[in-house]
């Protein structure tokens, strides 16, 4: 039981974190418009074939507003706004919900090449604990993310994102150090359709046996340019990943 509980830290780093599709994009928002990540309905579910357990992790509303300052850099607010989490090992069920954790980020575009179709960004971020009793670690942390995209030609796009984030640890004495590293490619399809495939890659300074991974993809639809839908399900690779996760995300500009 020991060992199911301590994979759980790093199970919701992959499984509920504040993003939509896992690698963010260098683009930053316009001065004075804003933009509206939400994973409208997050599930997530996990079990070992060894151990009779399951956990299933729900995150409604998990939202980033982000605005422009200048043409290069914005800034982010980010919450989960519902989260429950259940656990189910030998036939007794353990659930616990509410308000998940708060984050503030910022985002500079500190590269790009019009003529290559590239671009890069960093962004450092820091978590708040909404102090939620059950639901999150109840302490800072942060990290920053640095990702890089291009075009490959109309209505095509590929990118990837490495990530360093310094979580708490399991025993709650001090922190861990986490690498993430994602790439994705994404189409234009026909009319408003698209389809993006992605895979992430994650390790624990906590352990050799942290390796945490997904493969995935998605399709979206354009209902306008500043609106769009997407329905995204990703499988877990790893002792330490999520089997399945699924997400419906929704992406305004206002």
């Amino acid at each position: 039981m020991k060992r199911i509980l301590s994979g759980f830290s790093l199970i919701a780093l992959l499984a509920l974190p504040l993003r939509a599709q896992v690698t963010e994009t260098p683009q930053t928002i316009a001065p004075g418009k804003f933009f509206l990540r939400m994973d409208a309905v997050t599930v997530s579910v996990n079990r070992d074939s060894l151990e009779p357990y399951k956990y299933t992790a729900l995150g409604l509303a998990s939202s980033i507003l982000s605005t422009g300052v200048t043409p290069n850099v914005d800034v982010q607010f980010g919450a989960q706004v519902f989260v429950r989490e259940t656990y189910q090992y030998q036939g007794t069920n353990s659930s616990r919900s509410g308000w998940g954790d708060f984050s503030f980020r910022t985002k500079w575009t500190f590269w790009r090449d019009d003529s290559l179709g590239q671009s890069a960004a960093v962004i450092p971020y820091i978590k708040i604990p909404s102090r939620t009793e059950g639901i999150g670690n109840n302490h800072l942390e942060g990290g920053f993310i640095v990702p890089w995209a291009m075009k490959l030609g109309p209505g095509s796009e590929a990118g990837a994102m490495f990530e360093w984030d310094q979580l708490r640890n399991d025993a709650n004495n001090g922190y861990d150090s986490h690498w993430l590293v994602s790439a994705f490619a994404r189409q234009h399809v026909f009319g408003g359709f698209g389809a993006y495939a992605e895979m992430t890659m994650a390790v624990s300074s906590a352990s050799a046996s942290t390796f945490a991974g997904t493969l995935g993809g998605g399709v979206t639809f354009d209902f306008s340019d500043v609106f769009q839908l997407d329905y995204g399900l990703s499988r877990g690779i790893g002792g330490s990943s999520t089997d399945w996760t699924g997400v419906v995300r929704l992406r305004w500009t206002f």
